[in-house]
């Protein structure tokens, strides 16, 4: 008899739960919607504050910049070294000239799932050094440098680095063409 009077309340509690889902108690799901594009092709990013136009020119191996720090991996070689990502932001709208700067970040992403966190760099031209001074309506460029050891890099990925959220997305690569 209690085992019955348990499974009752039970049901009539999951009953209730669902009702005040369907009804509006939890907050909707909804996916923001991610600029994607190829290697070439500006995109504009807005998130949280900001609004900006983003281009992504190319994904190149390049000398060792100044400041470089080795990950300890004995496999860089095979990809060619440090790898860099030639990148222009202009600034449409920002609390400030440095939003940009601690706001985003780039990742050089793999077929495979890699994630090549951007390193920071003495380099005269790095990217997140340009940003550090970019108030709106101005126009930066820089390098995005990265320790590629694995597979090589696909996607430029744009993401803001507190949330993990994907800003915008650009594909080195076509669908259907071989990897690299």
């Amino acid at each position: 008899m209690r085992l019955a009077k348990v499974r009752t309340w039970f049901a009539v509690l999951l009953t209730s739960l669902t009702a005040a889902v369907a009804v509006g108690i939890a907050p909707p799901a909804a996916a923001a919607v991610t600029p994607i594009g190829n290697l070439g092709e500006t995109l504009r990013v807005q998130f949280d504050d900001f609004v900006a136009d983003v281009t992504v020119h190319d994904v190149l191996a390049v000398p060792v910049p100044p400041g470089w720090g080795w990950n300890g991996s004995p496999r860089w070689r095979a990809q060619g070294g440090p790898w860099r990502a030639g990148v222009t932001v202009h600034v449409i709208s920002a609390p400030n000239p440095y939003k940009l700067s601690i706001a985003t970040t780039f990742n050089g992403v793999t077929p495979y799932a890699d994630a090549y966190a951007a390193k920071h760099t003495d380099a005269p031209d790095a990217l997140e050094v340009a940003l550090l001074n970019a108030p709106p309506g101005a126009t930066v460029n820089g390098g995005v440098y990265w320790d590629v050891y694995r597979a090589l890099v696909t996607n430029v990925v744009m993401i803001n680095p507190q949330t993990g959220t994907h800003l915008a997305q650009w594909n080195i690569w076509q669908p259907g063409a071989p990897l690299p």
